[in-house]
């Protein structure tokens, strides 16, 4: 997992990142043992990348790839993959959810 101090660093590396469309799958994803801090998981069209952003620190950590759909719906696999995500958002580990249906692809 690739980490990054923040939005403006992760977005300057590839500036393929800041000229792309991105789907958001929710602003309140926990780590398995505290409320806080939160995380916002989205996904990155052009460069396929899956990442948090941490919402207190701005600590970017990309999660994963899921290259787009054939048919360039870029989110129609990846909604497949986390289907369910809205009833998880705010559970205990829900940010360790992400990262196992990512593996499990």
């Amino acid at each position: 997992m690739k980490t990054y101090a923040n939005l403006d660093a992760f977005y300057d590396e590839n500036p393929e990142r800041r000229r792309s469309g991105e789907a958001d799958y929710g602003c309140w994803w926990r780590e398995a043992d505290s409320d806080w801090p939160r995380w916002r998981v989205s996904y990155v069209q052009k460069t396929a990348e899956v990442y948090a952003v941490q919402l207190t620190s701005g600590q970017v950590n990309v999660r994963g790839i899921v290259p787009p759909d054939d048919d360039r719906i870029y989110y129609r696999t990846l909604d497949r993959i986390l289907e369910g995500w809205a009833d998880r958002i705010q559970e205990p580990g829900s940010l360790d959810w992400v990262r196992r249906r990512l593996i499990r692809r």
